[in-house]
């Protein structure tokens, strides 16, 4: 027991993991109180331009990503996924993204493309269906009608 006790008492002294508790305070202050009003700003901002103009801004749009992922870097800093201290004490991420957004945006872009070349397609398809039964359905009725003809019709 006294070997446990003095482990805890060495951790209690160690300095850096004070240092990190006070980062730690630190990240999620600002996270609280500046980066969520920022996100609201930026999505406020955006949704007022794509109402306006009827398209994004890809500044915007780019700098959403790269903020998205600088709040990532906090949390994995908070949630201790990560020992490196996020911007300003380490480079901001995100600004080499550029290309990766482009490739993201193409292939969101070609996946609604072939859902709605999918739905065009299932759409014609079950149209075909429809006309194919009531065709069927309307001989049906026609073959109903000769059989009730012919049992009117005296031999």
């Amino acid at each position: 027991m006294s070997e446990e006790l003095d482990d805890l008492v060495d951790n209690l002294r160690e300095p850096s993991a004070w240092v990190r508790i006070a980062f730690m305070l630190v990240f999620a202050l600002v996270l609280y109180l500046v980066i969520a009003p920022m996100v609201l700003v930026l999505m406020l901002a955006q949704a007022v331009f794509t109402i306006i103009t009827g398209d994004h801004n890809d500044n915007l749009r780019k700098f959403g990503s790269a903020f998205s992922l600088y709040i990532f870097q906090i949390l994995q800093f908070l949630t201790f996924n990560a020992n490196e201290k996020p911007f300003p004490f380490s480079e901001f991420p995100g600004i080499a993204l550029e290309e990766d957004i482009d490739d993201i945006t193409a292939t969101k872009s070609e996946a609604k493309g072939n859902a709605e070349k999918t739905t065009k397609r299932t759409s014609k398809k079950a149209s075909k269906k429809a006309v194919k039964k009531k065709a069927s359905t309307k001989r049906e009725v026609d073959k109903g009608e000769d059989k009730d003809k012919a049992a009117d019709e005296p031999d």
